[in-house]
């Protein structure tokens, strides 16, 4: 069959019947993390019917048990496989019966967030997939700007709302062609003009002017490299801009919970680094090195402590004026960041 493009697998979805078995490839997360979200409503599973594995940490018997186990009160199992150019050789032999010969009481999805000409160790696997009749397989790969500016009209259009050629395009120009972020742009600007079916240039400066140098992403990424001063004066523009104290200290508790995790994967159960960052889902090269220097900067004792910390001023908060709520996370990350 051959691999299908992301807009070919949302008409595929329109279909009465879902494949047994699917492959999401390429190095484009909010293709694959949309597809599997797609198949997940599709199936309506709950967590009884749902498991999900990770290729370099698993027992391939494991996979094909938890494939071939009948559904619970359900018509369908869905069992997602991340990692899967990862597999070693002896669990890829029984992952091949799998895909050879599918069980039709679930539905099997394999994950490989790379680029598809860069993928060798396990370039058998995609060969496998993209050639099965029983397999669908979906090219996730990254977008040129031009077809970014239709994402972004696409989007708007989805969700009820007009937008010309020319905001599309400064939109892409500002944010770049990264999807998530795109999509979380045009998340934000939706809600800001509410009811509204046209979208503005000013509503865009609106929103981008303060989303874009002191959002929660732009918090945690100071954070992540413990620039104290940087973080602190974020928080301060984050406030006058009437973020929640609450959903601040949710984003800090993530940004200190993948640093803790990826921390503890590599001192403490030995992966590799490379292995543990793709873990915590960043998978660009670029950004990986990064984080991974941002991380030798904090101990693992001190990550665990952060998150009694963490779980303290949670409480804190609830109990506190605005005032001081403020001055609460203020001293959180003053604590983080030493």
């Amino acid at each position: 069959m051959g691999f299908i493009t992301y807009q070919a697998f949302q008409k595929h979805l329109q279909g009465k019947k879902l494949s047994p078995v699917y492959l999401f490839a390429g190095e484009e997360q909010f293709f694959i993390d949309t597809c599997l979200k797609s198949i997940e409503e599709k199936l309506a599973v709950d967590s009884l019917n749902r498991e999900i594995f990770q290729a370099p940490d698993l027992d391939g018997k494991t996979v094909a048990e938890a494939v071939e186990t009948l559904p619970f009160l359900g018509d369908k199992r869905l069992v997602v496989l991340k990692m899967a150019h990862k597999l070693n050789n002896s669990d890829y032999e029984m992952i091949t019966k799998l895909i050879e010969n599918p069980v039709d009481s679930s539905c099997f999805v394999l994950i490989v967030p790379e680029k598809l000409r860069d993928i060798k160790k396990r370039k058998d696997l995609l060969d496998l997939c993209s050639s099965s009749k029983e397999c669908i397989s979906v090219d996730c790969k990254k977008i040129y700007d031009s077809d970014a500016v239709k994402f972004v009209k696409n989007e708007f259009s989805r969700r009820g709302k007009n937008i010309t050629d020319d905001l599309a395009q400064h939109i892409v120009e500002e944010t770049g062609a990264d999807l998530l972020s795109l999509y979380n742009e045009i998340e934000k600007i939706c809600i800001y003009v509410g009811k509204d079916n046209k979208v503005s240039e000013e509503a865009f400066a609106n929103v981008s002017g303060w989303t874009k140098e002191i959002n929660d992403f732009a918090l945690g990424g100071e954070i992540e490299a413990k620039n104290l001063k940087s973080a602190l004066f974020i928080l301060s523009k984050m406030i006058i801009a009437g973020e929640e104290h609450i959903k601040i200290l949710f984003q800090i508790s993530s940004t200190v919970r993948k640093l803790l995790t990826v921390k503890s994967l590599i001192e403490e159960k030995k992966y590799n680094p490379s292995d543990a960052v793709s873990y915590a889902r960043i998978y660009n090269s670029y950004f990986a090195s990064i984080f991974l220097r941002n991380l030798s900067k904090y101990k693992l004792n001190h990550l665990k402590e952060c998150i009694s910390k963490i779980l303290e001023t949670d409480i804190t908060l609830k109990t506190k004026s605005q005032s001081d709520k403020t001055s609460i996370l203020e001293n959180l990350i003053i604590f983080i960041c030493k």
